[in-house]
Order: C-alpha cells, then structure tokens, then sequence
C-alpha cells in the first residue's frame, strides 16, 4: 500500500475510534485537508472535524530500495459555534468543549506508533481564526516512516501448502 494511503486509513481509524461517556464518536468527520474552509462547502461537514494534511517528507536511503523518512503533518481540528466572542456560557463551554477535544486527540497520538511509523510528537500547536462560526486549530506533529515500496517481492513455496513472500533488492 502506498506510504501516505497507509498512514491516513491508520490516523483515521485511530481518531474516529475515540467516543465519548455516551460512546458517541468525539469526531463527526475525518477527511485529507484541502483548504476546506476557504470556500462554500464548509458547512457541508459535521462538526467536529478534522482534517489531516501531510507536509513535507524527507527520505534518506539504506539500501535495497528501502527508505527511512522524516514525516511532518498537520491536523486541520475544527468545531463550530454560533459567536466569535461572547462572555455568555453557552458559547463559552463550546469553546471549552473545542480545547478539550484537542487535548484529548493529543492523548491519543502522542507517542503513538503503528505500521512502519515511529512514534509521532507534536510540535506545535496554532489557533486559527479567519473563519467567524469555526473555532479552527492546526496541531503540528512529526514521526519516522519506513518506505519498502520499491522493494522487490519474491516468493516461496515451502512444501505445498506454506507461502513466504520476501521484500529483497
């Protein structure tokens, strides 16, 4: 499977399997970021939502086609709300609900690692707010990813019912 393909079907699952005490998912839709925000569709998606968008990856070879790479990512995490600001506790707890949620999918990742992908750390984290009724935040992590893809594939029939497939140069 492609290394990016790979990584978005493991964050997603990871992410959407959180739910609350009622085990409601925390997470009403989980998508690849495309500046979703910027244009009409915005409220065409349930909140909360997150968006993952995979940043710069930088590969070093260590033989046999194999790759170890940098991976940087952002999360695109968005909730809706009715007032930019207002001392009112109705808009104030949604805007607590939003910080929380933040906190909670960091729980989830931090030092989270599965696949060929090493543990992932955040490392920044920075509030957005050009969009009125969106709370808008964009956490910053980064892991280690391993690249077999352009290994090749041999395999092995060991007497007539075992098959062994080998990644090799």
């Amino acid at each position: 499977m492609n290394i990016r393909a790979d990584f978005y079907n493991r964050i997603a699952e990871r992410l959407t399997s959180i739910v609350d005490e009622s085990d409601a998912p925390v997470i009403k839709h989980f998508d690849f970021w495309n500046n979703q925000y910027n244009d009409d569709f915005r409220e065409v998606f349930a909140h909360p939502a997150v968006f993952l968008h995979i940043k710069e990856m930088s590969w070093q070879s260590t033989g046999k086609h194999r790759q170890l790479g940098q991976m940087g990512f952002d999360l695109h995490i968005a909730s809706s709300t009715k007032a930019k600001s207002a001392f009112d506790r109705q808009f104030t707890n949604r805007w607590l609900a939003h910080l929380e949620m933040i906190d909670t999918i960091h729980y989830w990742l931090a030092g989270w690692q599965a696949g060929p992908f090493g543990s992932l750390q955040r490392i920044r984290s920075q509030h957005d707010d050009l969009y009125g009724d969106i709370i808008k935040h964009v956490e910053t992590y980064r892991c280690t990813a391993v690249d077999v893809a352009a290994m090749r594939t041999y395999t092995r029939l060991l007497g007539d019912k075992l098959v062994i497939t080998l990644k090799m140069d």
